[in-house]
């Protein structure tokens, strides 16, 4: 038995092609790299921005982060044939790669962030009119830093060096809104009505009459973020920390449910709600807790909230804001966001909305994908779809992908492909 590499051309990961198409319909990339100037100069160019937006892009996708994958992968056939360059001639390499990645301006970046509110707009503008709701999740994360780069700062609520990135979702669609790079000492709600001040009276103007919610964490428990809501019709529930007057206020429904676990040994919960003004603010607001008691003792959590409906109910709403945990886990681990390893502060802030743009181009490709592969993660997605070994020829009148023979999820390719050129 004797192994080398000169198979010729080769690829393990034609899967890409309906995604491509799926592109290419809605002119995602295409689009996108309308926004970003390009410094260079025309006449010395070889690799085109469209072509390196491309390749970086689908190189996330398939699950390779690092832009010293070029090395290799620019000789890739299927990644020459998504990112429109002739067969058999290398794309962009890692140097390459990197020198475009710290050309963006600060102006670049934001004319590129609103590019994700424009695609969900575009595509979802449908399913957000026949629901008549807009759910935003606002969330911060943590992305851990290693060397020399600008603005990674300590962080002592986590321990590490590290950026704080600030992500809002929607809710029913999945789709990622707006992305903002911060510092690492940032607090959680940095940045975060500047960026909705961005983001909602667009979302005002595309779905007029549509309901918009809002969901944080009681780490956006800040009266600005409340009067933002209120001034713009907007429902909202935000986790908010105990004080010594909530948990007075709680303390009958505390009491009462002390003595019926006493008498039942069962675990007792209830939920109640009162007005509230702090001397900061301008009118009561409400705010719904949640007691529990239990054999280690009794839990409180509050809610700050202007949603109407029973205190048990808010509190389901505000629950429901884990599936942002779970839109955040993949975008940071299956898309590998966390790989900001540029030097520099902008490079790195592009980084994070080029693993965006990523993240989104599956988001809305899946969201037309037949059941159950509509809530299918990246990982699921790679591995039954993505990663499919096939031999490239080229023919006077084609290019022809002959896939494995044996891989077991050829219906499914098939099924895909029909659903992306029907769509």
């Amino acid at each position: 038995m004797h192994c080398d590499f000169s198979g010729g051309q080769i690829t393990s990961d034609a899967g890409l092609l309906p995604l491509r198409a799926f592109d290419e319909r809605h002119h995602l990339t295409r689009d996108g790299v309308q926004l970003l100037s390009d410094p260079r100069d025309e006449e010395r160019v070889w690799h085109d921005s469209l072509e390196l937006l491309r390749q970086r892009i689908y190189q996330i996708v398939a699950g390779y982060e690092d832009a010293n994958d070029a090395d290799r992968l620019r000789h890739d056939p299927t990644l020459q044939i998504v990112a429109d360059q002739k067969l058999g001639e290398a794309l962009g390499s890692q140097p390459t790669l990197s020198r475009w990645e710290n050309a963006p301006s600060a102006r670049d970046l934001v004319r590129l962030n609103d590019a994700l509110l424009d695609q969900f707009i575009r595509l979802c503008g449908e399913q957000v009119r026949q629901r008549g709701e807009i759910l935003l999740d606002i969330d911060s994360t943590d992305d851990p830093t290693h060397g020399q780069q600008q603005l990674s700062i300590f962080n002592g609520a986590y321990g590490q060096h590290m950026y704080h990135p600030m992500l809002i979702f929607e809710r029913h669609t999945g789709c990622l809104l707006a992305a903002r790079l911060r510092p690492g000492n940032a607090s959680s709600h940095a940045r975060i009505v500047p960026m909705l001040l961005r983001l909602v009276p667009r979302l005002e103007a595309a779905f007029p009459g549509v309901l918009i919610k809002l969901r944080g964490d009681a780490g956006f428990a800040l009266p600005l973020l409340y009067e933002f809501c209120e001034f713009f019709g907007m429902q909202y529930a935000f986790g908010i920390p105990a004080n010594c007057v909530f948990q007075q206020r709680a303390e009958s429904r505390q009491k009462q449910l002390k003595r019926r676990y006493g008498r039942t040994q069962l675990p007792q919960r209830g939920f109640s709600s009162f007005r509230h003004r702090a001397r900061s603010w301008p009118r009561q607001r409400r705010i719904c807790y949640k007691a529990e008691h239990t054999a280690v003792g009794t839990n409180l959590r509050f809610v700050i909230t202007n949603c109407p409906g029973r205190a048990s109910k808010v509190f389901a709403f505000y629950n429901d804001r884990g599936e942002c945990e779970n839109r955040i886990e993949e975008f940071k681990n299956g898309f590998r966001a966390d790989r900001l390893s540029c030097h520099r502060f902008l490079a790195n802030a592009f980084r994070l909305l080029l693993h965006g743009f990523a993240y989104n181009l599956v988001n809305l490709f899946r969201l037309q994908l037949p059941q159950p592969w509509r809530s299918a993660q990246i990982e699921t997605l790679r591995a039954q779809l993505f990663k499919i070994g096939a031999r490239v020829r080229q023919t006077a009148r084609c290019v022809r992908f002959h896939l494995a023979s044996g891989w077991p999820f050829q219906n499914l390719f098939r099924s895909v492909a029909f659903a992306v050129n029907s769509s």
